[in-house]
């Protein structure tokens, strides 16, 4: 009977390990969801904080950061892009506004701009 008893209790004991092994296991992995959780927080404000200090200093000549340069030339890359995807669908950009407007509109309808084709141009300027 010794022997049954010593097994109840080992595995007894062995359970209530195995269950506060699993709850610190459960306790560590919550803090450290919480210290990643605070990190992306922290990294958040940083990158608040860049904006800030690029929308301060974008228009200064020399802002003491290359990156500053970096975002500006990205931005013109965007824009170069937009205009390429707008020549595909057949629109044009309206130099007042930036609406996308169809490529045979005379007229920009959100703004009113009026368009003036290349054509136009060139009769003009031959005259």
């Amino acid at each position: 009977m010794d022997f049954f008893d010593k097994m109840v209790s080992t595995i007894s004991s062995t359970g209530k390990d195995l269950g506060e092994k699993a709850k610190e296991t459960a306790d560590l992995a919550k803090l450290q969801l919480e210290i990643r959780s605070k990190k992306d927080f922290i990294d958040r404000q940083y990158a608040e904080i860049g904006k800030k200090v690029y929308e301060e200093k974008k228009d200064m000549v020399n802002s003491g950061y290359e990156e500053i340069f970096l975002i500006k030339h990205t931005y013109e890359e965007i824009e170069e892009i937009k205009k390429e995807i707008a020549d595909l669908k057949g629109y044009q950009q309206c130099p007042s506004c930036g609406a996308n407007v169809k490529a045979d509109d005379n007229f920009c309808p959100k703004c009113g701009s009026p368009f003036t084709s290349q054509d136009d141009e060139m009769d003009i300027i031959d005259l």
